[in-house]
Order: structure tokens, then C-alpha cells, then sequence
């Protein structure tokens, strides 16, 4: 039997080896099946976010006459001093078109004031009803009406003051599938802020001078609030 040995050590060296070939293969066979499945996942990704991404609405305050005003953004606004029945309440018409120039319908739409020399306080928003792509409100000669609370937050002074101060409109809104955007649009046409001013090397005597960075009238994001 002793000539049998050498063919039974092999077929043992063999089986190792098909138990440690099949072992790999299995493993193999593994990642190629989470790589065709991750694939797959990442292919429905972006099916999907393609298909919101056709439902997405862009809403925008654009100024009557179709140009930025730059240094006469505060011309926008026109203060409306609150009727006597109703003290409490004030009207600001701002002199622009609300568009929406996306491509779906924009829900839970609401418009705020913020006034970042009062500690970046915001007016209590202002809810409107959804607009459909394509579609906007307001004329040269019918500027857009919102109400404003008066309180002791934001007093009648405060009010009579509102065009004067460094403003910001914020447009809030989702689309039909709850993803959230907003639109701010600002007064100030240049950041005051010297940290991001260019600063340019004056020759001789004179002092460098800084260049403001520009501000543009409208910022869109999306995303939830901070």
C-alpha cells in the first residue's frame, strides 16, 4: 500500500488547494456582486435626483426694469404707513417681479425681511401662495404689497426707517418633493467687511486702498436653514 501514499498525499495537497481556490472565488464572486449592486444604487442615485432635478424651482425678486439698480437697491422698497383702523400693521411695496424661473412649482413660499444692523433680525414671515414654473407676480404699476407687524421689536420709528436700512429680502420655498431653497436678495451692493476687501499697494506716500467686494443682488441656495 505504500505506493498509494504518494497519490493520496497529492489528492490531499489538492483538495487544500480547490478548498482555498474555491474560498477565493467566493470572495471574488462577492465584491464583483457589491460592486454590480453598489453600481446599480448609484445608477437609481442619480435617476432619481434627475427626476427632482426636472421639478425644481428658482425664485427670484427681479427689479421692474429688468437691471440691477446697484447703488438704488433702497429705491425698491417703498414704505406704507399703517392705516388708522389698524396701527399695528404697516405694508412694504417692493417694486419688483417675483418669478419663478425653474422648472417646477414652488410650494410653502414665504417672504421675510432681515436687518443685519439690528443683530440679523428677521421680520415674521410672510406666507404666499405656490407658484407654478414660468409664472410671477407684481408689475411696474402694481409693485408687490406685504403686510409688516408693528411691535415692540420693530417700532413705528423703526418702520418709517425701514427703505434707510441695510435690508435683506429672504424668499423661502420647496418643491413638490419638500427640498427646501431660498433665494436673499441685498440692499448693499458691496461687502463692507475690509477682511474680504481686496487691497491694492499704493506707490509713494499714499496708503494702500481697499477694493469692496461686490455683493450680488440675489444669492440662491439650497438645503435646509442654518
Amino acid at each position: 500500500m505504500q505506493f498509494l501514499q504518494p497519490i493520496l498525499t497529492f489528492l490531499h495537497e489538492w483538495a487544500d488547494a480547490w478548498v482555498m481556490l474555491t474560498a477565493g472565488g467566493t470572495i471574488a464572486l462577492a465584491i464583483v456582486t457589491f460592486r454590480v449592486i453598489r453600481q446599480g444604487q448609484r445608477q437609481r442615485e442619480d435617476t432619481e435626483r434627475q427626476h427632482r432635478n426636472r421639478f425644481k424651482p428658482v425664485c427670484l425678486l427681479a427689479p421692474c426694469s429688468g437691471v440691477d439698480a446697484w447703488n438704488r437697491r433702497g429705491e425698491l422698497l417703498e414704505v406704507i404707513s399703517p392705516a388708522a383702523e389698524n396701527p399695528s400693521c404697516g405694508t412694504v411695496a417692493i417694486r419688483c417681479v417675483l418669478r419663478n424661473v425653474g422648472v417646477g412649482p414652488a410650494v410653502k413660499l414665504r417672504l421675510k425681511f432681515r436687518f443685519p444692523d439690528m443683530n440679523g433680525w428677521t421680520s415674521e414671515p410672510w406666507e404666499l401662495s405656490p407658484l407654478g414654473a414660468g409664472e410671477s407676480w407684481g408689475s411696474k404699476t402694481e409693485p408687490l404689497l406685504v403686510p409688516f407687524p408693528i411691535h415692540e421689536r420693530f417700532n413705528q420709528a423703526d418702520f418709517a426707517m425701514l427703505a434707510g436700512k441695510p435690508w435683506e429680502i429672504w424668499l423661502e420655498y420647496e418643491d413638490v418633493f419638500g427640498r427646501q431653497f431660498q433665494s436673499i436678495h441685498r440692499k448693499a451692493p458691496v461687502d463692507t467687511d475690509l477682511s474680504t476687501a481686496t487691497w491694492t499697494t499704493a506707490g509713494g506716500d499714499q496708503q494702500p486702498r481697499a477694493s469692496l467686494r461686490p455683493v450680488p443682488w440675489v444669492t440662491y441656495t439650497d438645503g435646509p436653514l442654518p
